[in-house]
């Protein structure tokens, strides 16, 4: 279908455009992978839905069900620590030693982080009222996730006619609501599992009740540590499920059995305990916790369900053309074809999944979602599906301001808060002798801020300092957004000014010039003068960025706040001295402070352009010669990478204002993953971003990076927010719509577009706000508006 630009602009701006086409991922075969199952949550508790002929099999998770225990040391492990370790590893880099200075840090690493948890599997098998199986036609199978909704459903034919499954995760009734109903009656039997140690069932006569033990420590995948997997019953945590049927049940031999009827509901309950930090202790064990509450009336709790996840998902939509023939298809082949059609739709559908994955697995009082988000079947999950703070848990939040959920970035606020006032600041203190807090690439639930590796981890990956400078740097950002002045005085000037303190404490000066060391650009290495690659170095490009970034925040935040902190002039001064970005001979942007030969020309980390995107320390107006760098830095890493490292990417070439190299890489993630492919992304058969594996950013990346291709708000004119409308539109999408994305000074864009055109914008504004905007077939224009106000503005000339 082509879109109608002609319609009555103000139903295309208040209408509510959510077609199937944009909104329902759809198979017609139950989950042949976990990968092909449907993900529901609802911030705390997760389930995969594979959706089975003659039933369903449910993968649980609890986003409190992590590994470890509340005794265990931060600095656990560590052999050398103190500052005088430190200088012994910057007085070798400045002698040239890279190779000895890598040696003196390795001592400084902690093992590593802890696991987030696979907490059980539920079982349910349908039986007709002979107890036996139901004969289910798997060729009549439909499965299919309304991410309009956020409930998961599949139906059949069978001998009690059709029957239809329906799995929500209900955030007012506390548990994963699963529903079945049948044309005649039928019978359930539940069973629960789980890959941890059995601890108990619960004494409950008509409810399925099972507590386990949560190892107190799980070791990597790439480490091979004597007990991989350790539990230890006097330091452990437990980990329950409970499922309670509205029919009349029974459990027997572990099993829950329930009486016929044409309707059945699950409530599907987990729980943990003890309480992590962060959360409150009621005292209570796990299974008292899991326990859920009355079934009685469903049809009340799956509307409430609906109109509490419609409140966040229809803020915003975007609306490109699709194939008259898509709306049957399963997802898994609609991206098959798209590899030899045109269907700009499918980049809306997962624009629209990247939304909701978020909405499903950060919100109410959870903690931050991991690099799975709030999913995980694996025991330990991909790298501990825990907490990667050198881009991934950057990345998994950069929609939620700009495509209107900023209630999802509180659990990241409330972790950041936590560690930086915790954790980070035991670690800054006796492991490197600073001031403020500090956290390394690696975090889990308990807020490990600590280097890992485990006294052999490479610096590349074990060694980087300034994961709380980055995240101080986020929350900042949010506040350009909201100007929530409560906000800032509770969380994010106490994290800035942390970062600070650590930043006054890490950069080093001999009053001419100052330098970062031992310093590091994430994951990547360059070789030394043997030809041997090597991570640690000084001032690179990306902890230059990162903190002068951090002094500009500081700053501006102070001036909000009507303060004067006797450390921000130190600040100020010491950012000043550190080295300006530089571009190379052959043209690309500088990542280390001296001209050295990449390890690997084509990494797929671009740390050193992290002042293009996300932050704005290089733009094409302001600084062209570096955004020329930029363009060509991006050019010489290679057209192939991860998810993840695709959609970074996407959003660079958005903020250069190229259209074709979004189209790009916005096509390279939109392509079928491959099975046993190394750095090469694409989406497996439920639209999870491949890295490979499964990685969560990747999604929410590519989210962000479609929103920066519409709407650019990082800019100033003087006392005005500068609005670019389409700024890096791609030519194969010649027409479309975009309502409820937000831009910085508290602005709401909706945007129609034809011919590549911009044909109408609606400006809704939460604050008074002064705006220049701009963009194709707009002449720049300058609007003033005040709080609660909004406008229309239309070229003079219509494209059509």
């Amino acid at each position: 279908m082509s879109i109608e630009v002609d319609d009555n602009l103000r139903s295309r701006h208040g209408g509510r455009p959510f077609p199937d086409a944009l909104h329902v991922l759809r198979d017609h075969r139950p989950a042949q992978h976990w990968t092909d199952a449907f993900p529901v949550g609802d911030g705390v508790r997760g389930a995969m839905c594979e959706g089975r002929a003659g039933g369903e099999r449910l993968h649980l998770n609890d986003i409190t069900a992590w590994s470890g225990s509340a005794d265990r040391d931060p600095l656990e492990g560590i052999v050398e620590r103190g500052p005088a370790a430190l200088d012994a590893a910057r007085a070798a880099l400045a002698r040239g030693d890279a190779a000895e200075a890598e040696r003196l840090v390795r001592p400084q690493q902690t093992p590593w982080v802890q696991a987030y948890l696979p907490l059980g599997r539920v079982d349910i098998e349908v039986h007709d009222t002979s107890a036996d199986a139901v004969s289910a036609d798997a060729a009549t199978l439909h499965r299919e996730l309304d991410l309009r909704t956020a409930i998961a459903a599949h139906s059949y034919d069978s001998n009690a006619g059709r029957v239809r499954h329906e799995t929500w995760a209900d955030a007012e009734a506390g548990a994963i609501v699963h529903r079945v109903l049948a044309e005649r009656p039928v019978r359930l039997s539940v069973r629960v599992d789980s890959a941890l140690r059995a601890h108990r069932t619960g004494p409950a006569p008509d409810t399925l009740e099972q507590e386990w033990l949560l190892p107190v420590d799980v070791a990597p995948g790439h480490e091979s540590p004597p007990e991989p997997i350790r539990y230890d019953a006097e330091r452990g945590r437990f980990g329950a499920v409970s499922v309670r049927s509205s029919a009349p049940s029974s459990v027997e031999a572990g099993v829950l059995i329930t009486a016929a009827s044409c309707e059945h509901v699950l409530l599907i309950g987990t729980a943990t305990a003890p309480s992590l930090p962060g959360f409150e202790d009621d005292g209570r064990d796990a299974i008292s916790r899991a326990a859920t509450a009355s079934t009685a009336d469903v049809d009340r709790l799956r509307t409430a369900h609906i109109a509490s996840h419609r409140a966040l998902y229809e803020r915003c939509a975007l609306e490109l053309p699709w194939p008259d023939d898509v709306g049957e298809l399963a997802s898994a082949r609609r991206v098959e074809n798209a590899q030899a059609r045109s269907d700009p739709g499918l980049a809306a559908l997962v624009f629209h999944y990247g939304r909701y994955l978020l909405i499903s697995s950060s919100r109410r009082a959870g903690l931050p979602l991991t690099l799975q988000g709030i999913w995980n079947a694996e025991l330990p999950g991909p790298w501990s599906s825990a907490y990667t703070t050198n881009i991934n848990l950057e990345m998994a939040y950069w929609p939620a301001e700009v495509t209107g959920l900023p209630e999802c970035l509180d659990p990241l606020r409330r972790f950041v808060a936590r560690v930086a006032m915790t954790t980070g600041r035991t670690v800054a203190r006796a492991l490197h002798g600073a001031d403020g807090w500090v956290m390394h690439h690696n975090s889990d639930a308990w807020g490990h801020a600590a280097p890992v590796g485990g006294g052999g981890g490479d610096p590349a990956w074990a060694f980087w300092p300034l994961g709380g400078v980055w995240l101080s740097l986020q929350l900042w950002d949010a506040f350009d957004f909201d100007a929530d002045l409560e906000r800032l005085i509770a969380e994010t000037w106490p994290a800035l000014e942390g970062s600070a303190r650590f930043a006054l404490s890490w950069i080093r000066t001999d009053g001419e010039r100052a330098w970062t060391s031992p310093s590091t650009s994430p994951e990547n290495r360059y070789l030394d003068a043997g030809g041997e690659p090597r991570a640690l170095g000084e001032s690179t490009t990306m902890d230059v960025t990162l903190l002068r970034e951090l002094s500009g925040a500081c700053t501006r935040a102070a001036e909000v706040l009507g303060i004067d902190p006797e450390w921000l002039a130190e600040l100020e001064r010491l950012t000043a001295l550190l080295p300006a970005p530089r571009v190379l001979a052959d043209g690309r942007v500088a990542e280390w402070d001296r001209d050295l030969v990449d390890a690997e020309p084509e990494h797929r980390h671009l740390s050193h352009l992290v002042g293009l995107y996300p932050l704005a320390t290089i733009t094409p107006l302001a600084t062209p010669e570096l955004a020329a760098a930029a363009a060509t830095t991006i050019r010489s890493r290679g057209a192939e990478s991860t998810g993840w490292a695709l959609a970074w990417r996407l959003a660079l070439w958005a903020r250069l204002g190229d259209g074709s190299g979004v189209h790009d890489q916005v096509r390279m993630s939109l392509r079928p993953a491959q099975s046993g492919a190394r750095q090469r992304g694409g989406l497996y058969g439920n639209l999870f971003s491949a890295h490979p594996p499964f990685q969560i950013d990747g999604n929410l990346g590519l989210t962000a990076g479609i929103a920066e291709a519409l709407v650019q708000s990082h800019e100033r004119d003087g006392d005005a927010i500068r609005i670019r409308a389409l700024p890096a539109l791609p030519a194969q999408w010649p027409e479309g719509a975009v309502r409820g994305l937000r831009a910085r000074g508290g602005l709401h864009v909706d945007l129609v577009w034809a011919a590549s055109r911009i044909s109408s914008v609606r400006l809704r504004a939460e604050r008074a706000v002064a705006v220049m905007l701009s963009g194709p077939g707009l002449a720049e224009t300058r609007v003033g508006l005040a709080a609660g106000a909004e406008q229309i503005i239309e070229p003079k000339e219509q494209p059509w």
